[in-house]
């Protein structure tokens, strides 16, 4: 088994990307300083290896919605559990690694995604 490059894709926020390894998906993700990635909650679980930089997270339980919010410096490891909308807001340049089954599916989280939209305008 190899780590296999499938694609790129960028805009103000940064560049992802896109590593395939067997039947896992691993995609390398930036985060340009003030942008924010995400806006969504899965099914399943999902992990983020926080690499260099700094962010702001937030997590919201869609069932229950209990909310936390966190600074969180690289490196550092987040698992994030299903049905759980997050959203990572850099407070400096930052570069992580997302890693899931290739089955992948989001749904978007109004709240978070439109402050992911907010950046971007």
């Amino acid at each position: 088994m190899e780590l296999k490059y499938e694609k790129e894709a960028s805009d103000a926020r940064g560049t992802i990307l896109f590593l395939s390894y067997g039947d896992r998906s691993v995609n390398l993700v930036e985060i340009k300083k003030g942008f924010s990635r995400g806006g969504h909650y899965h099914e399943f679980e999902t992990v983020h290896f926080i690499l260099s930089g700094k962010i702001e997270y937030r997590q919201k339980d869609v069932e229950s919605g209990l909310e936390m919010t966190q600074i969180i410096s690289a490196p550092h490891t987040i698992c994030i559990p299903a049905k759980a909308a997050h959203l990572l807001t850099a407070i400096e340049d930052t570069l992580f690694v997302e890693e899931f089954s290739r089955d992948y599916s989001a749904t978007e989280y109004p709240e978070y995604r439109n402050m992911v939209r907010q950046k971007m305008a």
